[in-house]
């Protein structure tokens, strides 16, 4: 498969598992964005406080820009930078894949869930459904269910 496949999602310390599994399965390499842009930038905490949060912003745009051109590549990628950088636009060739928690489920998962994902959470679904090609429920599915929901309906 040469497309790529953008993980998204409100819960993304999941959807990177789901991603790392997906793309063992499918033979395809995979990305994780939050590092990527650490890797590229070397320092975001660092950009910040000496350039400024505008320029931060452009090199994460670039980042975004750049993994858009990676090929046969599951690439998980936080909502922010999806939305926020126009990356829909760029990965319009791209399979995207909303792996979806009900409001409830990201309430009780403190530890990669923003407030404002929560506070939010009815604009962001909204969003993520209409850009999304598919989108599999998570609820109380073992990974390896999701994996393979997903596997299943990209073959579809």
């Amino acid at each position: 498969m040469d497309k790529n496949i953008v993980i998204l999602g409100l819960n993304y310390e999941y959807n990177t598992n789901v991603g790392k599994l997906l793309s063992d399965n499918l033979g395809m390499f995979f990305l994780d964005f939050k590092e990527y842009v650490e890797y590229s930038l070397f320092s975001t905490k660092d950009i910040l406080e000496k350039c400024g949060k505008e320029y931060l912003m452009e090199q994460e745009k670039k980042c975004v820009k750049s993994a858009s051109e990676f090929e046969n590549t599951v690439i998980c990628m936080p909502y922010s930078y999806f939305f926020d950088g126009n990356a829909n636009k760029l990965y319009e060739n791209a399979q995207k894949v909303y792996v979806y928690f009900s409001k409830n489920k990201l309430k009780n998962n403190t530890n990669d869930t923003t407030p404002v994902d929560v506070i939010a959470f009815v604009d962001r679904d909204e969003q993520l459904k209409n850009e999304c090609d598919i989108k599999v429920t998570v609820g109380n599915k073992k990974i390896d269910t999701v994996c393979n929901e997903i596997k299943m309906k990209l073959e579809e």
